[in-house]
């Protein structure tokens, strides 16, 4: 199914999805949400945790079906999805956070997202400062920059929306791409060579602390983007890392710049039960700042999965994500000494 024209599919703006929302906003079918808490109530009761080698669910008919719209909105549409009406409202908390995960495994295979070895992160204010190193941005009320996280997809399900700020940006890495082409040739260049990225106290045992990633990839498998300035900036504490250039801080500036004019990002309130589905690749994603909401503070749980439809990397992508080829079981953070034999197995595989 074509859900975007070409024109918008090769590198959308912001402005351009500000009439009907149906081309990247999708409700979820009651029968599907109806149908994901009865086969959670069921693995809850049958004592199934959730872990890496949980097996993929069958006989979800109608979720399977909505399932397969959802991967090709990721893969050959704008490169992200809003599907609205998750069951959250009224739902025992361990049964909607089943049903996530088994629609997640619908989706890709799921990778830690942490050092704690969290397989469902919860995307809360902590008091996390993320000015500091080895601190997390998804544990703090601060206004993060757009970024990428490490993993082929990222899925955002709204539990409870802030009281107040909060919102939810989205911009294009092809349509940055093509109009630093346009203005500035120069700096692009820049942008394609490896910059160093910080990874901050997250390395394997033996493993250096930075790794050097360009921003902007072309491979056989098509394009890719990694970018998050925090982390880049940050290698400068180590000594081993390369030293930023001139030219390649004025690129990041030139890329911000276009990230933060005006009709280029698409900002969007979560809601409760909207469940946000990025192509990390293709979509680079931002967050405003946010204050609590009376006693409910703000609440999103995170799935990271490897993807089926995810492009080729390069091979500067191999030290950080643990495998390049496209559609493999690859990224994460994962806790010391415990990433898994089965990286670089194709994401099919898993059945």
């Amino acid at each position: 199914m074509d859900y975007v024209n070409s024109e918008v599919r090769s590198g959308w703006r912001g402005e351009d999805l500000t009439g009907p929302q149906e081309l990247w906003r999708i409700p979820t079918p009651p029968e599907v949400a109806a149908e994901l808490l009865t086969a959670a109530r069921a693995t809850i009761a049958a004592g199934h945790p959730l872990e890496l080698t949980a097996p993929r669910p069958v006989g979800l008919v109608r979720t399977e079906e909505f399932a397969a719209e959802l991967r090709e909105r990721l893969a050959g549409g704008l490169g992200f999805v809003v599907a609205t009406g998750f069951p959250v409202a009224g739902v025992d908390p361990r049964e909607y956070e089943m049903a996530y995960w088994l629609l997640g495994l619908l989706l890709g295979r799921p990778v830690s997202q942490s050092g704690k070895g969290d397989l469902i992160g919860r995307v809360e204010d902590r008091g996390a400062d993320i000015s500091s190193p080895v601190q997390r941005g998804y544990e703090s009320s601060a206004d993060l920059p757009f970024h990428v996280d490490r993993t082929d997809v990222v899925g955002l399900l709204c539990v409870r929306p802030a009281g107040s700020g909060g919102l939810s940006r989205v911009a294009s890495s092809k349509a940055v791409h093509d109009l630093l082409a346009a203005e500035r040739p120069d700096l692009l260049a820049e942008l394609y060579q490896p910059l160093p990225n910080d990874r901050r106290g997250e390395e394997q045992p033996g493993e250096q602390p930075w790794s050097g990633i360009p921003v902007f990839s072309r491979t056989e498998g098509g394009f890719a983007a990694r970018y998050v300035r925090r982390f880049i900036v940050g290698s400068q504490r180590h000594a081993s890392a390369p030293r930023l250039t001139g030219s390649q801080t004025a690129a990041m500036d030139a890329l911000d710049e276009i990230l933060q004019r005006p009709g280029f990002a698409l900002d969007m309130e979560l809601r409760e039960g909207d469940l946000q589905l990025i192509n990390n690749f293709h979509i680079l994603h931002a967050r405003t700042a946010f204050t609590g909401g009376g006693g409910r503070e703000r609440l999103l749980l995170r799935l990271w999965l490897a993807f089926s439809g995810s492009p080729e990397l390069p091979e500067h992508f191999a030290s950080l994500y643990g495998a390049t080829a496209g559609g493999s079981y690859r990224g994460g953070v994962w806790p010391p000494g415990a990433a898994p034999e089965f990286i670089g197995r194709p994401v099919p595989a898993f059945g």
